[in-house]
């Protein structure tokens, strides 16, 4: 190490076989950033921003677009939170942190679930590249008493309705997804060959999605989604009665593209009187097999829930629910 005319030192490195030069007022100064070159050469800053969008050039392909659209937004959001940190000194804390400052900020429980959903995959892309050890965020939870705002049910008044308008312009989509309980996406992607009038079954294996209108079968949301329900006699003797029994059942030789779909289902809200959504007749179907008495666990099976929780929570909504109208 050299004193130079200017009063400051200069530590002399060859690195890869180029000489570097390090600078300092004092001579622990000058050897400190030789040092700090040397660790940071050798062991890289692995920044969050890059793990992210390296994450996501692999997850959009694999999701849905409109799940890719609601999980881009919480995307920018983290990087705009961790975009220039370490994503090796990202701890638990900082991720408990996020989701508490969500919190305060009055997000919806289901908002900030998303959230840590989304950081959770980047965390754990990050273990499978081998940049972390240990994922952050396999420890922390989202906090207690968040808004929640469940699906209403569909008043008794409104299942009238669906079946009464079964013969209605679209009427028998309603109908459909009012006695399996399947997402609006699965019962577009039906086929005839998906319907065994034999052994009274249904297979479900796949869901349409729309990206710029067009439609896009992809396979179910989870591997629970994959499933086999009971053909309910209504729904069959209605669907014994179309011929021929080709293609899909809705749509024909291809899927209803999503302008067709938006269409013909607002054409049958205005001839039909039905103000309910998609969604809430899968809660309806819900609700048949709550009245019917099968268990929570079997429910989840027919409804394609990944989650027990998730049918637990519709469950006990139709229980609160019973109890009111029996107290009125």
């Amino acid at each position: 190490m050299k004193k130079r005319k200017d009063g400051r030192y200069c530590k002399t490195a060859t690195v890869h076989g180029k000489k570097m030069f390090f600078y300092g007022e004092t001579k622990s100064e000058a050897n400190k950033k030789a040092e700090e070159y040397l660790y940071n050469l050798e062991n890289p800053i692995v920044y969050f921003r890059s793990v992210a969008e390296e994450w996501a050039e692999i997850y959009e392909k694999e999701v849905a677009y409109k799940t890719w659209a609601t999980y881009k937004g919480h995307l920018n959001r983290l990087i705009e939170a961790f975009g220039e940190e370490d994503i090796t000194k990202l701890s638990h804390l900082d991720v408990h942190n996020m989701l508490k400052s969500m919190a305060n900020q009055k997000y919806a429980d289901k908002t900030v679930r998303t959230r840590r959903t989304v950081c959770n995959m980047i965390m754990e892309h990050a273990m499978f590249k081998k940049y972390i050890s240990t994922n952050p965020c396999s420890i922390v939870s989202v906090p207690k008493g968040l808004k929640r705002t469940p699906r209403e049910l569909p008043e008794t008044e409104e299942i009238e309705r669906v079946i009464n308008n079964v013969n209605s312009h679209f009427g028998l989509f309603a109908y459909f997804l009012l006695f399996t309980g399947m997402r609006r996406g699965e019962a577009l992607a039906i086929r005839w060959d998906d319907i065994n009038f034999k052994n009274n079954s249904i297979y479900i294996h796949q869901s349409v999605y729309f990206a710029s209108n067009r439609p896009k079968t992809k396979s179910t949301k989870t591997t629970c989604g994959t499933r086999t329900i009971p053909l309910l006699v209504p729904l069959r003797q209605t669907l014994n009665c179309i011929i021929p029994h080709k293609g899909y059942v809705f749509g024909g030789a291809a899927p209803l593209t999503e302008q067709a779909y938006k269409r013909a289902w607002e054409r049958y809200k205005k001839e039909s009187g039905v103000t309910i959504t998609p969604h809430q007749l899968r809660h309806a179907y819900a609700t048949i097999l709550y009245d019917a008495k099968i268990s929570a666990k079997s429910a989840q099976k027919l409804l394609g829930h990944a989650d027990y929780k998730t049918t637990l929570e519709i469950y006990t909504h139709i229980s609160e629910r019973r109890k009111e109208e029996d107290t009125e």
